[in-house]
């Protein structure tokens, strides 16, 4: 565990941040601890379990969801690996429910250490799309959303000014964080969603700066980048 600990303060670690963060889940009770992912996609689920391998020795096990459609499930076990993640700020439990920041050691650390969180939240929970308008001219914009519990859905926002104010280190331009869509869930809560949009004309430090670590996402990127 004490090679864990000079981690802290990299952009390798604030890269796994935001990849539990966004697509992954921790879970901490009793004497289990388990750090979890979901995706349709096999090759970023490989990825992972060879990340975590390379920096915790930690063997994850991948399992197939097929219960609705195919998805794959990727499982760490280990309540010390879990306890790490939890006291370097990783959200834990629930995160609809749950109110967090971006942990100050990334906030406040070096641009390294923040395109590193940048990355891996923009590629887990970012999309890239375009619209057309009346005159049918194409306007291609970056989005990230989150979904809250409505009762804590300010923090869900200044969660997002944190992510914006990070984005302006490099240049990065984008809109005010709106609320945005309700959903019902199965307790009968309600979640609120808060976004923003990166506009085209800062797409260019995005990619210099950030980037998809998603050959989709990326090769989007790329293309809205070549239109005129």
């Amino acid at each position: 565990m004490d090679e864990w600990l000079k981690l802290i303060g990299t952009p390798e670690l604030s890269r796994i941040v935001a990849d539990i963060t966004g697509d992954g889940h921790l879970q901490i009770k009793d004497w289990r601890g388990l750090v979890s992912f979901y995706s349709n996609d096999i090759t970023q689920i490989e990825k992972l379990k060879e990340k975590f391998y390379h920096f915790f020795g930690i063997k994850g096990h991948i399992y197939i969801d097929n219960r609705i459609h195919k998805r794959y499930k990727l499982f760490f076990i280990s309540k010390s690996l879990a306890n790490f993640f939890e006291n370097i700020g990783v959200p834990k439990g629930n995160k609809t429910n749950l109110a967090y920041g971006i942990p100050s050691w990334i906030f406040e650390g070096n641009s390294q250490v923040k395109a590193g969180y940048l990355m891996g939240f923009f590629t887990a929970e970012g999309y890239i799309y375009s619209t057309k308008s009346k005159d049918k001219a194409i306007r291609w914009r970056i989005g990230i959303e989150q979904y809250k519990n409505e009762m804590i859905k300010d923090s869900c926002k200044s969660y997002m000014e944190q992510l914006k104010a990070m984005l302006r280190d490099f240049e990065i331009c984008s809109s005010p964080v709106r609320f945005c869509g309700q959903n019902i869930r199965k307790d009968g809560s309600k979640s609120v969603g808060a976004r923003f949009d990166i506009e085209k004309s800062s797409f260019r430090n995005f990619y210099k700066y950030i980037g998809f670590d998603h050959a989709e996402k990326q090769r989007k990127l790329i293309l809205s980048m070549r239109e005129t």
